[in-house]
C-alpha cells in the first residue's frame, strides 16, 4: 500500500490534463487515493479488535483479504492508467508476465505486445493499454481467489453433514444394539456389534484415510493458500474413511460385494476398518483433482478459458481495451 502511495505521488501531473476517456488527471488521482484509503481501513479492521461475528464473517466471506486486494488491484491499475508513458512502459515485462493465464488472442494483451514489439516507449496509447492488461491479469487472481474460498466453504459444509452422519450413526448403534452388524461373528464379546464395536471400527477407518492424507501432505510442499484451501481438502478425508468402513462392513459378503468374504475375527474386522477408510481415495479424487487446479500456480486451459473476459471487438483499435475504471 506504501509503495502504491508512492508511486501515486511520484506520477502526479496537472489536474486539469486530459485523460483517456475523458477523464481528468485529478479525478483518476482522486479516485485511486480513496481506493488506498479503503484498502487500509480493511487492513486495520483486521487488525484491530472487531467483535467475533466480523471475523467469523470475514472469515467467511473473505471481505478483508479479497476487499483489500481488489482495492489495492484498481489502485496500482489507475495509478499506472494515469503515468507517463515512459514510465508505464517500465512496467510492461512485469504486466506481460502477469498476463500469461489469458488467452493469447485476448485484444489487450495483442496490443500491448504490439506496442512492445515497436519499441515506442512513448506511445501515448502506453498507459491506459498496460493497464487495461493489468485490470485483466488481477481480474483473474481475483476470481481464481474467489473460487479457493468458495471451494473451501463446500468443503466445510461437507465436513459438518458428514460429520452430522457420523452422530447419527453413533447414536443408532448405542440406541439399539446390533442395528450395524460390523462384525457379525467376530464382536470381540460374542454379542450384538453396539456402540463400542461401530466406535472402534470409525476410528480405524480414519487412521486408513490418515495414511493417505499423510502420503498426500508429503507431497504437497509448501503450497500456500489464503484460504488455506489444502487443510480443508485433507480434513474432510477423515470423516469420509469412517463412513467407508462403515458401510463397506455393512456390504462384505452381500450382494453388493459378494467376491468379499465376511470376517471371522475382531482382528479381521479392524483390518477390513482400516482398508475400507483407506478405500475413499476413489471417492475423494475429485476433490483432489480440482483442490489441485486451484492450487496450481497457473491456472489450467481449461481454466483459462473460463477465467477471460475478453470484450466485444470493436471496429476502430484506437477505442479497444478501454480499462473499465476509465469508464
Amino acid at each position: 500500500m506504501w509503495v502504491l502511495r508512492d508511486q501515486l505521488d511520484a506520477s502526479k501531473g496537472p489536474s486539469d490534463r486530459p485523460h483517456h476517456a475523458e477523464t481528468r488527471e485529478g479525478q483518476s488521482r482522486a479516485g485511486a487515493e480513496r481506493l488506498l484509503d479503503k484498502a487500509e481501513e480493511y487492513m486495520r479492521q483486521a487488525a484491530g479488535n472487531r467483535d467475533l461475528r466480523w471475523r467469523v464473517g470475514s472469515w467467511w466471506n473473505g471481505l478483508a483479504y479479497e476487499g483489500t486486494l481488489a482495492c489495492l488491484h484498481a489502485a496500482e491499475v489507475a495509478i499506472i492508467a494515469q503515468s507517463a508513458p515512459a514510465r508505464a512502459w517500465t512496467r510492461i515485462d512485469t504486466v506481460l508476465a502477469l498476463a500469461g493465464p489469458l488467452c493469447q488472442k485476448d485484444p489487450r494483451l495483442t496490443l500491448v505486445e504490439e506496442l512492445k514489439l515497436k519499441d515506442s516507449p512513448h506511445d501515448e496509447r502506453v498507459p491506459w493499454a498496460v493497464a487495461a492488461l493489468l485490470e485483466a491479469a488481477y481480474a483473474a487472481q481475483e476470481e481464481r481467489a474467489v473460487r479457493s474460498r468458495n471451494f473451501r466453504n463446500r468443503l466445510i459444509r461437507s465436513g459438518s453433514v458428514l460429520t452430522v452422519l457420523l452422530m447419527v450413526t453413533v447414536l443408532v448403534a448405542w440406541r439399539s444394539a446390533g442395528a450395524l452388524p460390523v462384525c457379525s461373528d467376530g464382536c470381540p464379546r460374542r454379542t450384538d456389534p453396539g456402540l463400542r464395536e461401530v466406535g472402534l471400527v470409525m476410528l480405524l477407518g480414519m487412521l486408513g484415510a490418515a495414511t493417505h492424507v499423510v502420503g498426500r501432505l508429503q507431497k504437497m510442499g509448501g503450497s500456500w493458500n489464503p484460504y488455506n484451501l489444502p487443510f480443508y481438502q485433507e480434513l474432510i478425508k477423515l470423516p469420509i474413511g469412517a463412513l467407508t468402513a462403515v458401510i463397506g462392513l455393512l456390504l462384505v459378503d452381500t450382494e453388493w460385494l459378494p467376491m468379499i468374504k465376511a470376517p471371522d475375527s475382531w482382528r479381521g474386522v479392524m483390518a477390513y476398518a482400516v482398508v475400507f477408510g483407506l478405500s475413499q481415495i476413489a471417492l475423494t479424487r475429485t476433490i483432489d483433482q480440482r483442490a489441485d487446479k486451484i492450487l496450481a500456480s497457473d491456472p489450467d486451459p481449461d481454466e483459462a478459458r473460463q477465467l477471460e473476459n475478453v470484450p466485444a471487438p470493436d471496429p476502430d483499435p484506437r477505442r479497444q481495451t478501454t480499462p473499465e475504471f476509465l469508464t
